[in-house]
This record gives structure tokens, sequence and C-alpha cells, in this order.
């Protein structure tokens, strides 16, 4: 089975609401419709989503008017450490940079890193088993826990992997292998 790990597109950021509920920019909405003409998204059997109104509304629109049945997991969800408390672009990136160092680190009562792969895995092995009969299953989910889970197999340092992803992004896990056939900033979106 191939995970086709999608990183949703383009937030409309908004510090005066919460943000797991931001929703997509018109740019995002733009780059989440362009998902549907990339053959690895053509090819998808089913989406699993995370609830959160970014990753709900790329996993539709990739995925519009193909048939392709969407399915939700809200342990897809972000790490907490990164969604409790809207932070500056520069404390963001230094509070990244710790979080992906030391897997008992949390910020604002959030979830370590340690926590949220845990969480995160569980969801993904739950859906091999839902899905053990299809080819390929789409993950649309966020980028701190999707490189938490990433950068297991990847073989490469979490923060450079996350530094890698843009939005929206793809990558290709073979689950029988555990390896990479795609990365994430391979497979161009623009």
């Amino acid at each position: 089975m191939n995970l086709v790990l999608i990183r949703h597109s383009k937030s409309l950021v908004n510090p005066n609401i919460p943000i797991p509920t931001w929703a997509l920019s018109d740019e995002g909405v733009a780059l989440a419709k362009k998902l549907s003409g990339i053959e690895q998204i053509k090819t998808l059997d089913v989406v699993y989503s995370s609830l959160q109104p970014k990753a709900l509304e790329t996993a539709i629109l990739a995925t519009k008017d193909t048939g392709i049945p969407i399915k939700t997991d809200d342990r897809l969800t972000e790490t907490s450490s990164f969604t409790n408390k809207f932070v500056s672009p520069e404390e963001l990136e230094e509070n990244s940079r710790k979080y992906y160092l030391d897997n008992q680190l949390s910020f604002y009562d959030g979830e370590t890193s340690q926590e949220a792969l845990n969480r995160f895995t569980e969801a993904i092995e739950d859906v091999v088993k839902a899905e053990n009969d299809k080819k390929n299953v789409g993950i649309v989910s966020h980028g701190n826990v999707l490189t938490l889970f990433s950068a297991q197999y990847a073989g490469m340092n979490a923060h450079e992997l996350h530094e890698k992803m843009a939005y929206p992004d793809i990558a290709i896990l073979n689950w029988d292998t555990k390896q990479f056939t795609s990365s994430f900033g391979d497979i161009l979106i623009s």
C-alpha cells in the first residue's frame, strides 16, 4: 500500500481566531484545486483527512469531481503545541527547531513531539488496517505532525524535512517497505 501524505494548502492566517479553525486562503484554495490534476491524487482509492478546516478543504478540493471517498480522523490533526497559541513567525521557527530536537518538549500546554507522533501513528495504523485492500490511500494533514511521522522513515533531520515542505505538498510512502518513493518537495504544485 502507498500512503500519499498530503500537507494542507495555504491557510488564511488570522491571529484573532483559534488556529485549529483556520480555513484556506484564496491562494490556498487555488493551489488545492491544482492538486486534483496530479497523477498521485487521481489514483487514490480513499482519502483520510484531519477535521481542521484547512485540511478538510484541501481534501475536498483535491478530490472534487473524482468520486474518491473522503473519511475523517481527528487523530490526524496538527500538534497542539503549535495550535494552542498564535506566535510570531520568528518564535514559531525557534519553537519548531527545539521541538524536533527534544521529544519530551511541549509549548503552551500542548503535546510533546512523542505524544503527537504516537497519536498520529496510531491513526495511520488504524487506516492501514481498515483499508488493507486498497493500493493508494491519501492522508491530508499538517506540517508538524507529518514531519514527525515522515522523519522516522526519511532518514533526515526533522527540522530540515519540515523546511522542505510547501503548502500544499505531497510525499509517497510505501507502507510495506517503509520507504519513500517520493519526498516532500519533489512534486511541484503551482
